[in-house]
Order: C-alpha cells, then structure tokens, then sequence
C-alpha cells in the first residue's frame, strides 16, 4: 500500500481507547512519576545537537514522564495551529460555524509563508473543513489566517485558559508573526504583499530590523512550553479538550499529517502518529514537532520537541544545515521513545 495511504487509513482501534479506555476529569491529570532512564539517553542524544532544545514525554497509560526545559517558553511555529483547531471545532459544536460552510478564497497576494492556496486562482471556495485539514497536513498559512480571523484570538486563548495553560498563547496569526519575525512589525508594513517582501531593502534598514527581530525573541509571541503542549494534546487525546465528536474529527485530521520527516521519521509503517510540525527561519531557525504516538499495544505517549538556534547572522545555507541537522534530530527522539516503549504493558 502507498505509505501515505497506510498513514491515511482511519485508527480505529486507537480512536476507540480514545473515546472509552480512560476516565476523563476536565482540568485534571493524574501525577506523572519521572522516567530518569528515558532522560537520561534523550540529554546524552541533545548534547551532541546544537540550538536550544524543550522535550516533553508523557506515556498515558503508565504515567511516566520527561521533561528538558520543560517549563521554558518557546516559539511554537506552527504548531499553534493546534490550538487553533480545537477552538474551531469548539465552536462548531456551540453551532456558530458549520464544518461544511464555504468560504471564497481572495487575495493570494497578501499571504506569506508554507501551503498551496496561494498557488491557486481567486474564486475557489473551500469549506471551513478543507481549510482545517490545510492547515494542519500541509500546515497553509492563508488557511490558517482565514480561520484565526473567524475565531477570534481572545476566544482560541480563553480556551487554552480554560484548560490549565498559563504559559501558552496565540497572538497573532501566521502573516503577522512572518512579518515580526522579519523584523517588520510596525504599521506600514501591515499590507504588504508577497512582491514587496521580495523587493524590500534590507541593507537599508538593518539597524532597525535586527531591533524588532531582538524585541521578538524577547516578548515570544505565539509561544508555549514543552509541558504546556504535552499536556494540551494530552487532554485531546483523552477527551477532556473536546466532545467525542471533536475529539475523532481533531486525530483525523492529524493522522493526515504528510510532513513525517521528524518525530514519525523512523516509526514503522502501521504504527499511528497524530502531530503537527511547525518551522521558522527568522530571526533564529526553529524546528518544532508535537504530537501523539500510538504504540503498537494501543498505549499512547505525548511527545513535544521544540528547538531554537542562537544566532541571528546565519547565511541561508548554514540555515538550511541548521534545519536538516535539527529535523534529524527531532527524529532520532521519535525513535529513541518508540524503541524504549515498544511492547511494553
């Protein structure tokens, strides 16, 4: 079968102790105990790496826990696009949006960044379930937008209040945080488009964009910590985040996922990963990946990877090797806590 099929195929049996194999008390978890044998080789693994590296491991059944810099807030990337589906079929079920309502896509023009709206004509009219399941398999930015502006920020972080994330937030959507991370946060910039980003002098204002791109890593929009994601996609999976209507349509969409280069990267086929990556280039690489591992006994680990560089004056090429070496990385985690929790009861 395809491999992206065998990703595809609906998880059944996972979904099924989703929705009936835990007891679910919203706002609570039970108290995890420290698995010091699995952080121990996951520290030895990071200290080869450079950048600045968050982990978070929850085993749900066996309430085992890892945490590096777990309290430590990060730029999520797009892995706030997490919080932003869940507030979206919030209100689906509250009945102020429908899943199968269309929306006209307008202006490619005025969206930066990773998806395959922008490469489409104006007119097309996605519903308010394609533009979810684009943002989060092939993470589209303009889709992403779009569905933030409907939301409502207050609303996706009210949400997060609700469940106990203190440290989690979702400022802006993903033009305004391209645009800060650029260094490019002050009004005038606020309408430009893809052909003026392109053209804009960077010689020419450096001073003040290297400012703004510092003033960015100080204030951490959109950010979040390793054990604050954990323990939302914990709650998901659980259900103590959604009804069970959510909660499937939520790991369906997941399960989707076609950017499996890191945490999924050497997990065999078969074996079912609901997560979401998220990536930056400015004004630091980040390399992100969080999400949900089905082991093949149906017990179900939480596993958040968030990293950061340190230097703001990389060429594009030690970038790019920045990402490559980070993306390896976040793969080798992923098969570090599959190996050390296979088979295990």
């Amino acid at each position: 079968m395809n491999p992206i099929l065998r990703r595809a195929a609906k998880p059944v049996l996972a979904l099924l102790l989703v929705l009936l194999g835990t007891t679910a008390i919203p706002g609570q978890t039970p108290t995890a105990r420290r698995n010091t044998r699995l952080e121990q080789a996951l520290r030895e693994s990071l200290a080869r790496s450079p950048g600045i590296w968050g982990v978070s491991v929850k085993h749900i059944e066996r309430q085992e826990l890892v945490e590096i810099r777990g309290e430590e807030r990060f730029q999520m990337a797009s892995v706030f696009k997490v919080p932003v589906l869940l507030e979206l079929l919030h209100q689906v079920r509250e009945g102020k949006l429908s899943l199968e309502e269309r929306v006209e896509w307008t202006a490619p023009e005025r969206y930066f960044g990773s998806g395959i709206l922008v490469t489409l004509a104006p007119g097309l009219r996605p519903t308010i379930r394609d533009l979810a399941t684009l943002m989060m398999i092939v993470s589209d930015n303009a889709a992403t937008d779009i569905l933030c502006h409907r939301l409502g920020f207050d609303r996706i972080n009210a949400r997060l209040r609700s469940l106990g994330l203190s440290k989690t937030a979702v400022d802006m959507g993903t033009r305004d945080l391209i645009l800060h991370a650029l260094g490019l946060p002050e009004e005038k910039y606020r309408g430009m488009t893809v052909d003026e980003l392109r053209r804009f002098d960077w010689a020419a204002h450096e001073t003040q964009v290297r400012r703004n791109q510092q003033q960015f890593l100080r204030e951490c929009p959109n950010c979040s910590t390793p054990a604050e994601m954990t323990l939302l996609l914990e709650k998901i999976v659980t259900g103590q985040a959604l009804d069970p209507e959510g909660t499937q349509t939520l790991l369906d969409i997941l399960f989707l996922q076609q950017f499996n280069q890191r945490l999924p990267r050497w997990i065999p086929y078969g074996v079912r990963f609901a997560h979401k990556t998220g990536t930056l280039t400015a004004p630091v690489w980040v390399v992100n990946d969080a999400g949900v591992l089905f082991l093949p006994n149906q017990q179900r680990v939480v596993v958040t990877v968030f990293s950061r560089g340190e230097d703001l004056g990389l060429s594009d090429g030690e970038r790019k090797a920045a990402i490559a070496a980070a993306e390896d990385q976040i793969a080798e985690i992923g098969r570090m806590v599959f190996q050390f929790y296979r088979g295990q009861d």
